[in-house]
């Protein structure tokens, strides 16, 4: 197997062990163009992510390092958005996924966001007639959040913005340390780096040897053509002097 995915695996599986070590918190903002990912410390480990549109109805991972931001700007797409949040069983944490809402504003009808427990006869359901919740913790491993709007919400509105922050419960997690991922993440970015550079050079090795092949070729070509249309050069010239005597 290629060493490069070698590494590659035992930098992922050192993000992945590196769980318990703090906290990182990934934004996701619906809007009329689906999901759009944003990582406001630039994790070298999420940079392929970062502005990142994703279509309606992706899931994400929440791991005990990991928590997500979700919020809104405006009219979702074609209406209707919806996104799962999951928490693997592999994870040592709490059967439970957590909502705390940071604002709430629904002002108007036609706006409606529901809170699912996918494995569970449990529903929040929130609307400009009853828009009030507190922290909530839903029993299972896994969430749907879907968000309906009207036609007639614009972007951005100022009369619906919502902010929930969904995490789950791990114990045993940190929150005060810095990831020890970074670290690894930041290992994992230098060594595309390094790829990156070899790839560069490799292809700059190859256009230069075609150069040099190319004005070989011309040298040669110019050459041919010269001696072709001048016959008589490297051809013996004999005067009456120097005629060899004939035996």
């Amino acid at each position: 197997m290629d060493s490069r995915i070698l590494f590659l695996a035992a930098a992922i599986l050192g993000v992945v062990s590196a769980a318990p070590m703090g906290m990182k918190n990934i934004h996701i903002i619906m809007n009329n163009s689906g999901l759009v990912w944003q990582d406001p410390d630039q994790m070298p480990l999420y940079e392929f992510y970062q502005n990142k549109v994703w279509g309606c109805g992706r899931g994400w991972s929440l791991l005990p390092w990991k928590k997500f931001t979700l919020s809104s700007e405006g009219q979702v797409f074609r209406g209707s958005c919806d996104t799962e949040f999951v928490l693997p069983r592999s994870v040592n944490c709490l059967n439970k996924i957590c909502v705390k809402p940071e604002t709430i504003t629904i002002d108007r009808s036609g706006i409606e966001m529901m809170f699912t427990n996918v494995y569970k006869n449990e529903t929040k359901r929130l609307t400009h007639t009853d828009k009030t919740m507190q922290s909530t913790c839903f029993t299972g491993n896994s969430i749907m959040v879907k968000l309906t709007t009207d036609r007639s919400v614009t972007l951005p509105s100022t009369d619906f913005q919502f902010k929930f922050e969904i995490y789950s419960e791990c114990p045993g997690a940190s929150k005060d340390l810095v990831m020890k991922s970074n670290e690894d993440s930041q290992e994992l970015s230098n060594m595309n780096a390094f790829e990156e550079a070899v790839t560069k050079n490799l292809i700059l090795g190859i256009v230069t040897a075609a150069c040099i092949c190319v004005v070989f070729i011309i040298i040669f070509f110019i050459t041919y053509c010269y001696y072709k249309n001048n016959p008589d050069i490297g051809r013996h010239h004999y005067t009456e002097e120097t005629k060899p005597l004939n035996k």
